[in-house]
């Protein structure tokens, strides 16, 4: 039996984006000197390799899914907690106000699992050739701590720059910009006859 060289950074989790008949699971993995992007569909597997000498720039941008999944679920909540008090008040009803207490904690228990995880993310990969979104790495946290891991791999593949090659680097981009010539002025609009 083969052994696997790959370490697992994410769980398979759900693409963040809307499928009707099928939902892509995308999990990343750690290689020797490469991550592994794979999407599975149920049907079939693509396999992406990000070789670390490669990697340009991780992009992590906090979204609002978090909250917005927290206001869903408030609603449910606060329509049974509404239900609760009205069984509790008139007419101590217990079986009614179990019921609606059931419910409440069926939308809380998520909510709070939500809370729990931190805020949530979207996560790009850019390379010369192309962006890749990292739909594994929704959270925060969890997305701090993979970069923990692989940063050092790709300073290792890439070398390490000091903060005066960064600066002179800087300069020659913005000298490539605007190379010293002068524009040219606009041109005299025709006078007409």
């Amino acid at each position: 039996m083969a052994t696997s060289n790959y370490q697992r950074l994410t769980r398979a989790r759900i693409n963040q984006h809307f499928a009707v008949i099928t939902a892509t699971r995308v999990s990343l993995w750690l290689g020797s000197d490469h991550l592994l992007h794979v999407e599975n569909n149920g049907f079939t597997e693509i396999y992406k390799r990000f070789y670390f000498r490669d990697i340009q720039a991780f992009t992590v941008l906090e979204s609002r899914r978090r909250g917005i999944w927290n206001a869903i679920l408030l609603v449910p909540v606060a329509i049974c907690l509404v239900g609760v008090m009205a069984c509790a008040f008139p007419v101590r009803n217990a079986a009614a106000m179990f019921v609606w207490a059931l419910f409440a904690a069926l939308f809380l228990v998520p909510f709070a699992i939500n809370t729990i995880r931190g805020p949530t993310c979207n996560c790009q990969l850019r390379t010369a050739v192309q962006t890749e979104d990292l739909g594994s790495l929704s959270r925060v946290r969890q997305t701090h701590k993979v970069l923990e891991k692989i940063r050092p791999l790709i300073a290792a593949a890439q070398g390490q720059l000091t903060a005066e090659e960064v600066a002179a680097r800087m300069q020659e981009a913005a000298a490539g910009i605007n190379p010293g010539r002068q524009p040219e002025p606009p041109a005299e609009p025709p006078i007409a006859s």
